[in-house]
C-alpha cells in the first residue's frame, strides 16, 4: 500500500486549487503524486537545483505549483521565469500560463494582492507569436509569469536586452536578477547557458555582486532545471535535485505514460541519396497501416530533407494521369525553423485541429503527416501515432521519442523507423576528407549504439517506452554520453564584465563583448544566423529621381515608435538570406516591354539593423543588382575586387545577428518561407489588416490589437504648413512625423506619421504617457505614495522605505523650469504651472538637450537627506529615465555655468560607482526598477482616474 502524501493544510484543498487552475475545456486534471511532493517543498520555500522528469509528464505543471506555493505564503520569488529554447515554435508554455490567469480564483488572487479590474496575473512573452505586453514590468511587489527564449532573457539578464532600448536595460536587468526563479525548459539542450545562470544563482550574492542592501539581504534569484533526459542531473547533490520515487511511478496514469508502447527500428542504408525517399516511402506505408488511416510525424534533421520528404510524401496522394482509382486525400503540415514567426505561430491551431496536439479525441479519418525539422523537437505537445527519422545526437533522439503515443494507453502501439546511412567517401579523398569522413562516421555509430542499448522485442524492433529510456541512461551512462551532442566551450562570466555590461548609458565600451557565448556557447557548426522582417514603409527619404538615406538615427527612432514586433520575424542562415536578397533584386531587372518594376532602381529597398536597435547598413535595388552580376560581366578586375569586398562584407559582417527589414514590394515571401520565386508583396505589420489581431491570441490580448502602430501617408500642407495630421482617434495617437519625399525643388510632397494604440506608449520607459496634463505637486506626491506601497509589500528596511518614497518625491522636480514646460506645450496659466505630465506635442528645440532628470538632481542635493541614503536617494532621481549609468547630459541646464555643469555630471558617474560596489549590478538595477516602475504606476492611474478624464 502507497502512503498518501500529506501537505501543509489540507492536501484534498490543495489537490483542488490544482485542478481548478489547470483545467481546460472543461475538464480537471488531478496532480499526480510527484507533483504533490515537488509543491511541499516548494510551500517550504525549498526549491530544487534540478527537476528530472521524462518528457510527457506535465513539467509545465511547475507554473500552478509556484502559484499555489506563493498564496500559501511561501517565501518564493515573486517573478517565474520560464525559458524555453528558440527552436520551439509553439508557445505552449504561455498558453498554459494563461490557463492559469484564466482559472485563478478570486480568493487566491486577494491572497496574492492581484486585482481582476487591475489586469489580473501579469503574463508576458519575450518570444513567439505574442508582442510583449510589458506587463511583468508594472508592479514587482505583484506576483508574475514571464515567458521567454534563452536570447531573450539572457540578453536582458547580462544588460544587452536584444530589442530593448539602452534606458530600458537596466528595468529588465533588475527585475531578472533579482526576485525571480528562472525555469529552464529541456536544459539538457543548452548547457553553456544553465551554467551561467547556476553562475549568477550562487555567486549573485558574492563575486558577482554584494553581500545586500544596507546589511538587508536581497530577494533571491533562483535556477530550477527541468530537463528529460539529465545529462548533467546526476551530478547534482540528491537533496538539490527533484526525481521521481518509486511510488510515483506506480500510479496509473504515470505508469501508462512511462511504459507507453513504442517499437523502434533502426534502418541502415546504403547511400544518404536515398534517404529521404526511403523516409517518405515509409511514413506512407505507416499512415495507412492496418487498413486505418494514422497521424505521422516524420523528423529531419536538414530542411532540405524535410522538403523533399513532404514533397515525395504529397506526390504518392496524387492520382496518376488515367489511373481509374479514386485520388486517395491526406493532410500535409510543415513544421521548420526557416519560416516566419506569424505563419508558425497560425500553425498551432491546425496541428490541433488535426489530432497533433495533446491527446487527439478522435482517430484520424483520412492519412494525416507532419513533417518537422528540430523546430518540433521541444516545447510541442506533439502526439502522433508513428514517426518516420533520420539518426541525430541521443538527446534530439530522446525528444522525438516523446513525440510519438505520449499518453500511453490499451491497445495503443506506435512504430517508430529510424533511417541513416554512412556518408559517402569520395575514391580520390585525401587524408584530410578520410578523417572527416571517419570522424562523422564514428558519430553515427555511437548514436546507433545508444539506441541499440534499449531492449529488442519482436519484429527486430526495440523498446523506446520513456521507462526503458531511463533504465538504459542510468545503466550505460557513459555509452549515452558518447552519443549526446559534446558541449560547446563557453566563457565565465565576471565581474568586471557584468560592470561593463550595466554601463548601458555607453553605445561603444572596450570591455563590453557580445553577450551571445555566455548564452549559447561557441558552437563550432551553427552557421550565423539573420532574421528577416518585411515592412511596407521604410523612413527614407526620396528627392526628384534619387533616393538618400536618413540619418542612422532618424532610422532608430522610426523603429523605436513602429517596432519590430516578435511575429513578423523569420530567421535563417545568414548566408541563405545573403542569396535570397540578391536574387530578389535580380528579378525586378526583368522587366519586359513598357512596363515599368514596381521598385526603382535608386529606391533603398533593405535596411539592417543590429540588436542595440541602431542602422548599420542599408542597400539600394540597384546595389543588389549590381552585387548580384556575374563575375564574366567584369571587364575590370579591380572592380571585381571591389564586388566582392563588398559582397563579402555583408556575408561575414553586416548579415550575421543582425535584423534585415525588407520592402514588402520585395517579395520573396510564401506561406511564411523564404522563396526566391515568389513575386507578390509580402504582408506586413504596419500596413496589412490581417495583423489587427490574432484569433489565437491570449484572453489577456483579446481587448487590443496585436500590433500597437500604425504607420501612415500624409502629405504636405504645403510649403509653409509641414505635413498635415494623421487620421487618429480617441485610440491611437500620433507620435512620430517626418518629410519623406520632395519634389525636384526640395519642396515636401509627403511623409510618414506613426501613430500608437492609446495604452502602447511610444517611449518604453514611459508605457502610460499621459494624453492629459496633471500638476507636478500632483503627481509626485501620488509617485511616493506608490513607491511607499511597493517598498513596504516587498518587506524593505524602512531605510530603504523612506529612500524610495523621498526619491519619487522630488524625481521630477527638474520640470519645473520654464524652458521644460514651455517645450512639453504645457497650459500656459500662470496659476496652474508647473505641469508633470501634458498633453504632448513636445519641440525638442526648446529644450536644447536638457535632461529634467538632472535639474531635478540639482535640486535635490540643495536639499536635506538621510545620510545613509542620499547617495541612493541622488542616483536614484539621476537614473529613473535608464540614464546616469555612469553618463547622463547637462546641456540646457541654467542652474550655473558648463564647467559646473560638467563637474555636477562627473560626480554622477563617480555615484554610480559607489553604488554599483555596494548593491552589485543587479541589486542597484533593480532598486532604480521599483522608483521607475512607481512612477509608471502613478501616470496609469492618472490616466484612469475621473480627475485626469476631467482635467484640461
Amino acid at each position: 500500500m502507497n502512503e498518501p502524501l500529506v501537505l501543509r493544510g489540507s492536501d484534498h484543498r490543495l489537490s483542488q486549487l490544482f485542478e481548478t487552475l489547470t483545467a481546460e475545456d472543461g475538464e480537471s486534471y488531478p496532480p499526480f503524486r510527484w507533483q504533490k511532493r515537488l509543491l511541499k517543498r516548494l510551500v517550504d520555500a525549498d526549491i530544487p537545483q534540478v527537476v528530472d522528469v521524462p518528457t510527457g509528464l506535465g513539467k509545465t505543471s511547475v507554473m500552478a505549483l509556484w502559484l499555489i506555493a506563493m498564496a500559501e505564503g511561501a517565501q518564493l520569488p515573486r517573478r517565474l521565469v520560464y525559458v524555453v529554447d528558440r527552436r520551439a515554435v509553439v508557445d505552449q508554455a504561455t498558453r498554459y500560463a494563461e490557463r492559469l490567469k484564466t482559472n485563478l480564483p478570486t480568493n487566491l488572487a486577494e491572497k496574492l494582492h492581484i486585482k481582476p479590474d487591475a489586469g489580473g496575473l501579469p503574463i508576458s512573452t519575450l518570444r513567439g507569436g505574442f508582442a510583449d505586453n510589458r506587463d511583468w514590468l508594472e508592479d514587482p511587489s505583484k506576483p508574475a509569469i514571464v515567458v521567454g527564449t534563452i536570447d531573450m532573457i539572457g540578453s536582458r539578464l547580462l544588460f544587452e536586452g536584444y530589442g530593448v532600448s539602452r534606458r530600458m536595460r537596466p528595468y529588465h536587468a533588475g527585475l531578472l536578477g533579482v526576485d525571480a526563479l528562472v525555469l529552464l525548459d529541456e536544459a539538457h539542450l543548452c548547457p553553456p547557458f544553465e551554467a551561467m545562470l547556476r553562475q549568477v544563482a550562487g555567486q549573485r550574492d558574492g563575486e558577482l555582486g554584494s553581500a545586500g542592501v544596507g546589511g538587508w539581504p536581497l530577494p533571491p534569484f533562483h535556477l530550477m532545471s527541468l530537463s528529460a533526459t539529465g545529462r548533467d542531473a546526476h551530478e547534482i547533490p540528491s537533496s538539490a535535485a527533484f526525481r521521481l520515487e518509486p511510488q510515483d511511478c506506480e500510479e496509473a496514469e504515470v505508469k501508462r505514460r512511462l511504459q507507453s508502447k513504442k517499437r523502434m527500428r533502426i534502418n541502415e542504408l546504403d547511400d544518404t541519396a536515398t534517404l529521404a525517399e526511403q523516409m517518405a516511402n515509409r511514413a506512407v506505408e505507416l499512415s495507412k497501416g492496418d487498413g486505418s488511416a494514422s497521424r505521422v510525424v516524420v523528423f529531419c534533421d536538414r530542411r532540405k530533407d524535410a522538403m523533399e520528404v513532404k514533397d515525395r510524401i504529397a506526390k504518392a496522394f496524387k492520382a496518376k494521369r488515367g489511373a481509374a482509382e479514386r485520388k486517395v486525400d491526406c493532410v500535409m503540415e510543415l513544421l521548420v525553423g526557416e519560416r516566419r514567426v506569424r505563419e508558425r505561430t497560425k500553425l498551432e491551431s491546425r496541428l490541433n485541429r488535426h489530432g497533433f496536439l495533446g491527446e487527439a479525441k478522435l482517430p484520424a479519418e483520412i492519412p494525416t503527416f507532419l513533417v518537422a525539422t528540430s523546430a518540433g523537437e521541444v516545447g510541442v505537445d506533439l502526439n502522433a501515432n508513428h514517426m518516420v527519422c533520420d539518426l541525430v545526437a541521443y538527446e534530439r533522439m530522446v525528444q522525438r521519442l516523446g513525440r510519438v503515443n505520449r499518453r500511453g494507453g490499451e491497445g495503443r502501439r506506435a512504430l517508430i523507423d529510424v533511417f541513416w546511412a554512412p556518408p559517402i567517401l569520395k575514391p580520390n579523398a585525401n587524408k584530410a576528407a578520410k578523417d572527416d569522413h571517419a570522424r562523422k562516421l564514428d558519430v553515427l555509430e555511437k548514436r546507433q549504439s545508444a539506441l541499440l542499448l534499449l531492449p529488442s522485442g519482436e519484429d527486430d524492433r526495440r523498446d523506446a517506452s520513456p521507462s526503458a529510456i531511463g533504465e538504459a541512461k542510468s545503466t550505460h551512462r557513459a555509452i549515452v554520453n558518447a552519443a549526446t551532442t559534446r558541449q560547446p566551450l563557453y566563457p565565465a562570466l565576471t565581474r568586471p564584465l557584468l560592470d561593463a555590461w550595466s554601463m548601458t548609458s555607453f553605445t561603444q565600451h572596450e570591455g563590453r563583448p557580445e553577450v551571445a557565448p555566455w548564452l549559447r556557447g561557441w558552437e563550432e557548426d551553427e552557421e550565423p544566423q539573420t532574421q528577416v522582417v518585411w515592412r511596407r514603409h521604410l523612413p527614407f527619404e526620396r528627392r526628384g529621381e534619387e533616393e538618400s538615406s536618413a540619418p542612422t538615427e532618424v532610422v532608430a527612432e522610426f523603429f523605436r515608435q513602429a517596432p519590430i514586433q516578435a511575429t513578423e520575424k523569420l530567421e535563417a542562415a545568414s548566408s541563405r538570406v545573403f542569396d535570397w536578397l540578391l536574387k530578389r533584386g535580380v528579378r525586378f531587372t526583368k522587366a519586359r516591354g513598357d512596363a515599368e518594376p514596381a521598385i526603382q532602381p535608386w529606391e533603398i529597398v533593405a535596411v539592417v539593423m543590429n540588436q542595440a536597435g541602431e542602422c548599420i547598413e542599408s542597400a539600394r535595388l540597384s546595389e543588389l543588382q549590381y552585387l548580384a552580376k556575374p563575375a564574366g560581366n567584369f571587364s575590370d578586375k579591380r572592380e571585381l575586387r571591389e564586388r566582392n569586398r563588398r559582397k563579402d562584407k555583408w556575408v561575414r559582417r553586416t548579415l550575421p545577428g543582425g535584423l534585415l527589414v525588407v520592402d514588402a514590394r520585395l517579395g520573396g515571401l510564401r506561406d511564411g518561407m523564404l522563396d526566391e520565386k515568389c513575386n507578390s508583396k509580402a504582408t506586413a505589420a504596419d500596413g496589412d489588416e490581417g495583423w489587427a489581431q490574432e484569433p489565437e491570441a491570449p484572453s489577456s490580448e483579446a481587448s487590443r490589437p496585436l500590433i500597437k502602430f500604425r504607420v501612415e501617408v500624409v502629405s504636405s500642407q504645403g510649403d509653409e504648413e509641414g505635413l498635415g495630421q494623421p487620421l487618429g482617434t480617441d485610440e491611437w495617437r500620433c507620435v512620430w512625423k517626418r518629410e519623406t519625399c520632395f519634389d525636384a525643388g526640395g519642396v515636401p510632397e509627403r511623409g510618414l506619421a506613426v501613430l500608437n494604440w492609446h495604452d502602447a506608449a511610444a517611449d518604453e520607459d514611459a508605457k502610460a504617457v499621459l494624453a492629459r496634463p496633471q500638476l507636478l505637486c500632483e503627481h509626485a506626491e501620488q509617485a511616493a505614495s506608490h513607491a511607499r506601497r511597493i517598498a513596504e509589500r516587498l518587506r524593505l528596511p524602512d531605510e530603504l522605505i523612506c529612500a524610495l518614497t523621498e526619491a519619487a518625491r522630488l524625481h521630477d522636480d527638474g520640470k519645473a523650469v520654464a524652458h521644460w514646460q514651455s517645450a512639453m506645450n504645457a497650459p500656459k496659466d500662470d496659476q496652474g504651472r508647473p505641469y508633470a505630465k501634458t498633453k504632448g506635442g513636445c519641440d525638442p528645440r526648446l529644450l536644447k538637450g536638457y535632461r529634467h532628470e538632472f535639474g531635478s538632481l540639482l535640486k535635490a542635493e540643495c536639499k536635506e537627506l538621510p545620510c545613509s541614503t542620499r547617495d541612493l536617494i541622488l542616483h536614484l532621481i539621476a537614473a529613473h529615465h535608464g540614464y546616469a549609468r555612469p553618463l547622463i547630459r547637462h546641456d540646457g541646464c541654467e542652474e550655473g555655468s558648463p564647467s559646473q555643469m560638467e563637474s555636477k555630471a562627473g560626480e554622477v558617474a563617480l555615484r554610480f560607482a559607489r553604488l554599483q560596489r555596494q548593491y552589485g549590478p543587479w541589486g542597484l538595477a533593480w532598486l532604480e526598477a521599483l522608483l521607475r516602475a512607481a512612477d509608471q504606476s502613478a501616470s496609469r492611474e492618472w490616466s484612469r482616474s475621473g480627475a485626469g478624464r476631467n482635467r484640461g
